[in-house]
């Protein structure tokens, strides 16, 4: 992986200006300044990838997953197509942080590994 943080999106071309460029590096910025992956054990990369999708059009399915030989996860998560066709770009931005939050919050925790969970400080 390129980077600690990798953020990309999948998208149908009529969200393409909602999503933009800027709000993927404006997430990448923000993940570098503010998470740390040591914190969760033997971790060197994060890949996030947006699905966002006409409903019916199911490609693209959400997924986490580990890979222990890299030390990295990837995943890919829907966001709801209708919502961000009608957000600014602004408010696509939140939604996507928001989606990172809750998708790592749920996932890390579900996992056992000691590999996954926070370390203590």
């Amino acid at each position: 992986m390129r980077d600690p943080f990798v953020v990309s999106s999948i998208t149908w071309h009529e969200v393409t200006d909602e999503v933009a460029i800027d709000n993927i590096n404006l997430l990448e910025d923000a993940l570098r300044s503010h998470l740390k992956l040591s914190d969760y054990g033997d971790i060197v990369g994060v890949a996030f990838v947006y699905i966002i999708e006409q409903s019916d059009n199911h490609t693209h399915e959400d997924s986490f997953i580990y890979r222990p030989k890299r030390k990295e996860i990837y995943t890919q998560m829907r966001l709801p197509y209708a919502v961000v066709q009608q957000s600014s770009p602004e408010e696509v931005l939140h939604l996507m942080a928001a989606k990172y939050v809750d998708t790592m919050q749920e996932w890390l925790g579900k996992k056992k590994s000691p590999i996954l969970m926070p370390t203590a400080s």
